[in-house]
């Protein structure tokens, strides 16, 4: 009897055993399972991999799908805001827009616009007239900012331009049957017929008494300087009394055109004009002799206080020669 070497196995003459073939069927066969179990596993880890994925995505998309909704409102209201902002901007655009084609199509008149048209227009008179409308447009810039040399042309010039307009308005208003502007002449001059009946002598009376007032008050200023421990020369304080010319003379053209439209004649200006002068008389002397408030203020109420009694006595000396 033959025995297989391999397993020991009695075998029949001729016969081969096949416990090699059958364990390398099953070792084969072992292999294959090994491998779909390696197969197997290596499956189920993608799944649960895949499965965990999934899980973390659908986690994300719903906690960022909460925030979305929580943040949600702030977003709405930006956007409205944003929407809001945007709006009020095309409506201020577009006012922007209408204000501009309706000032082209129609151009608003300003004092400003005017003025700049008669200098164009008039460039010789607006020249002419551009130091005078200063005192008017920058009144106390220019009393301050005047040289400090005296024009003795400018002080005689423009105080007789004074003397005669408010000579020329005496004579005027004298026919006007003002009873404000015959209080005045029966004060001053007495009862005296001479506006009335020589109208060259009445202007030339006013005239010069006018001129002697200028000079006693510009005197007036120079010596009453001193006794606040300052000297203001002559031409100086003359130089101060004609800013003052300057804006009695306005007054004097103002009535003038007053008289023009029917009016006895608006005296009142008169009186503004005295107080505008009397401001141009305090800026001038606090400037010129570095001041205080309380020392031009006393300086210049001495000053009018004298100049009155002086002028009333030059005056009546006039009147007597005259009359």
């Amino acid at each position: 009897m033959k025995t297989c070497f391999y397993c020991g196995r009695e075998l029949e003459p001729g016969q081969r055993c096949s416990c090699r073939g059958g364990s390398s069927v099953k070792f084969g066969g072992g292999n294959s399972s090994s491998t779909q179990t390696t197969a197997s596993q290596s499956t189920s880890s993608q799944q649960s991999a895949t499965s965990t994925s999934s899980t973390s995505t659908a986690h994300d998309a719903s906690s960022s799908s909460s925030a979305g909704k929580e943040s949600n409102p702030v977003d709405k209201k930006a956007q409205r805001a944003a929407r809001k902002a945007e709006k009020e901007q095309k409506k201020k655009e577009g006012k922007q827009v209408w204000n501009q084609g309706s000032s082209e199509s129609k151009p608003r008149f300003t004092f400003s616009t005017f003025i700049t048209q008669v200098r164009s227009a008039f460039p010789s008179f607006s020249k002419l007239l551009h130091p005078v409308m200063a005192y008017i447009w920058h009144p106390v810039t220019t009393i301050q900012n005047r040289p400090h040399v005296v024009s003795v042309g400018k002080c005689l010039l423009v105080n007789s331009l004074f003397a005669a307009l408010t000579s020329s308005m005496v004579l005027v208003t004298s026919h006007t049957s003002s009873p404000f502007l015959g209080m005045l002449i029966s004060l001053i001059f007495g009862k005296t017929d001479l506006f009335s009946s020589h109208h060259i002598l009445a202007f030339a009376v006013m005239f010069l008494i006018l001129w002697i007032s200028v000079l006693i008050l510009a005197g007036c200023f120079s010596v009453i300087s001193r006794l606040a421990n300052r000297k203001l020369s002559f031409l100086k304080a003359l130089d101060t009394v004609s800013i003052s010319s300057i804006y009695m003379c306005f007054a004097d053209i103002l009535i003038f055109i007053s008289i023009l439209f029917g009016t006895r004649g608006s005296f009142t200006l008169l009186f503004v004009a005295l107080v505008i002068m009397g401001i141009a008389h305090f800026v001038s002397i606090r400037q010129t002799l570095a001041l205080s408030d309380n020392a031009t203020f006393n300086m210049l109420a001495v000053s009018y206080l004298i100049f009155y009694i002086l002028a009333q006595l030059a005056v009546n000396i006039i009147i007597r020669i005259v009359v």
